[in-house]
C-alpha cells in the first residue's frame, strides 16, 4: 500500500513543493530524524493512542518503502537519512532495531540503536558494533513502571551509557521529558550536566527540546543555547520557534529532521500561547467534530513535513538566511556529524 496517496501527491503535495520549495531546497538533503517500522513490528494499544496523538499519527515506513518515500517529498533531490526504530512500549525494540541495521548494513542510511534502559554497557557495545549504529535514540517512555512527568534524564540514559557514547565519540539524540520539556529547570541542569561530564558524545536535542510554542522556546533557548549541541526541528511547524533557534544557535547547530513517517499526516497546527491544536483530514480519535474543516478546505491538506518546511523557509526568509545557511540546515550539518 503506498504511504503517500498518489492523487493527493499530484494534486495537493507536488504543487506545493514546485510552487514553494523548488527553488528554496539545495540539491542535497539529509533528514536527521526518520523512524522506521513496520506493523509486524508491533502496533499501538489503546492505551498508547490515549496516552499521545502521535500513536495514532501514520507510523509505518519500512527500510524497503525509505528511498521511495524520500525520492517523493525531494523530487530531483538526493536525499540520505538518519533512521532508528520507533521507541514506543508497544514496539518489539529488538526487531526493530535489526531491522534499522539491516538498512545500515546496505548502505541505506545511517543509524541510532533505541537502547532500554536496563541495557548493560556491554550489551549495548555489542549491538552498537554488530549493528554498525552511530548512537543511541534514548526514550523517556522506555522507563519501565514510569510516568513522563517523573522520569529524569538518569533514569531513561543512564550514567554508564553516557559513559559509553563519551568513550566512543557516539550521537546521542535526546527526547527531553516531562511536561515542561525546554523549558523545565530540572531538564536543563540534567542536560548541562551530561555534556559536561561527557563532552566527548555529540547530542542532538530532538524538536528544538519539544518546545513547539515560544513559551517553552524563549526560557530554554536561553538557557542551554552555549551548549555544544545540535538541534533538529522535527514535527516543529512553528516558524516563530524555528525563527528563534536561527537567532540564538546560527546557521550551524540547526539540523532538518522529519519526524517521518508521523509527518505523513495531513493536515496544519496552530499555535495559541503554550499549546498547539492539529488540523487534519484523517479518522484519528483525537480528531473531533469541532477541529474538522470544510471539505474544500481538508482537501487542499498537504503532508505535515511540508507544513514543517513551510515554516523553516518563512523563518529563513525573516532571519535574512541565505541558500548557503539553508544548505548547512537541511544538509551539510547533519552530514559533517555523522561523519565525525
Amino acid at each position: 500500500m503506498a504511504l503517500i496517496d498518489p492523487r493527493r501527491y499530484e494534486t495537493v503535495d507536488r504543487q506545493v513543493f514546485a510552487a514553494e520549495f523548488e527553488d528554496f531546497l539545495p540539491a542535497e538533503i539529509y533528514d536527521a530524524h526518520v523512524h522506521l517500522h513496520v506493523p509486524a513490528f508491533g502496533v499501538p494499544t489503546p492505551e498508547a493512542i490515549a496516552e499521545s496523538w502521535a500513536s495514532e499519527a501514520p507510523h509505518e515506513l519500512s527500510r524497503t518503502q525509505l528511498d521511495e518515500v524520500q525520492g517523493l517529498l525531494f523530487p530531483g533531490r538526493s536525499t540520505r537519512s538518519l533512521v532508528f526504530a520507533n521507541p514506543s512500549k508497544w514496539v518489539d525494540l529488538e526487531a526493530a532495531n535489526a531491522h534499522v541495521a539491516q538498512a545500515i548494513a546496505a548502505d541505506q542510511a545511517d543509524g541510532l540503536l533505541v537502547t532500554r534502559p536496563e541495557w548493560p554497557t556491554d550489551q549495548v557495545r555489542r549491538l552498537l558494533e554488530e549493528g554498525g549504529f552511530l548512537g543511541f535514540k534514548p526514550y523517556p517512555g522506555l522507563v519501565g513502571g514510569r510516568f513522563d512527568e517523573n522520569v529524569a534524564l538518569d533514569d531513561f540514559l543512564p550514567p554508564h551509557q553516557q559513559a559509553l557514547a563519551d568513550e566512543l565519540g557516539l550521537i546521542v539524540m535526546l527526547h527531553l521529558p516531562r511536561p515542561e520539556r525546554l523549558r523545565d529547570p530540572r531538564n536543563q541542569e540534567e542536560v548541562r550536566r551530561m555534556v559536561e561530564t561527557y563532552p566527548n558524545l555529540r547530542l542532538i536535542i530532538a524538536h528544538i527540546g519539544r518546545a513547539y510554542t515560544m513559551g517553552f522556546a524563549e526560557p530554554g533557548l536561553q538557557a542551554l543555547h552555549d551548549l555544544p549541541a545540535h538541534w533538529d526541528f522535527a514535527m516543529n511547524l512553528n516558524a516563530e520557534v524555528i525563527e528563534l533557534a536561527m537567532h540564538v544557535l546560527g546557521p550551524e547547530r540547526l539540523l532538518y529532521g522529519s519526524d517521518l513517517p508521523v509527518a505523513l499526516m495531513r493536515g496544519m497546527r496552530r499555535h495559541e500561547g503554550d499549546t498547539y491544536i492539529n488540523y487534519s483530514d484523517g479518522d484519528y480519535q483525537w480528531n473531533t467534530p469541532e477541529r474538522r474543516q470544510p471539505a474544500d478546505v481538508e482537501a487542499g491538506y498537504t503532508l505535515y513535513l511540508y507544513e514543517e518546511l513551510r515554516a523553516f523557509k518563512r523563518a529563513a526568509e525573516r532571519a535574512g538566511w541565505g541558500r548557503e545557511a539553508v544548505a548547512a540546515v537541511m544538509n551539510g550539518n547533519a552530514r559533517r556529524l555523522v561523519a565525525q
